[in-house]
């Protein structure tokens, strides 16, 4: 099947890539947080996802509540979000450009980078239109 770009089917179809992947239970069995991903014009949305302990056990549109609570909210252009799902472009460069914008504890996020960035490689194989 193929999901929209900033639709809640392109994160549920990413939950169901990391939860039946066996290196995900395993890079990421020691977290547990809660994420927004914005999407900015041309296409807007706001997507909240729920990790925990290797699985992704919630996906929806968020909430400003769920935005304010949230460990981490991630926000960019829809044409930035295409382009890292289509592997044009780097996400830490993204970051480094201010393309991407992260707001939560940076220090986590650095000790568990390499399960952030697995996520962000079962995204890339999300069949997206």
């Amino acid at each position: 099947m193929t999901a929209k770009l900033g639709s809640l089917d392109f994160y549920q179809a990413m939950a169901d890539q990391l939860n039946n992947d066996p290196e995900w239970a395993e890079k990421g069995k020691n977290l547990t947080y809660d994420m927004v991903y914005n999407y900015e014009a041309p296409i807007e949305g706001s997507f909240f996802c729920h990790f925990e302990s290797g699985k992704v056990t919630e996906c929806r549109n968020a909430s400003p509540a769920d935005a304010e609570a949230a460990d981490f909210v991630i926000s960019g252009s829809s044409d930035t979000w295409g382009g890292i799902f289509k592997k044009e472009i780097n996400p830490t460069v993204a970051l480094t450009r201010g393309q991407l914008r992260v707001r939560g504890k940076m220090s986590q996020l650095l000790k568990n980078m390499a399960a952030f960035q697995y996520v962000i490689v079962a995204m890339t194989r999300v069949d997206f239109e």
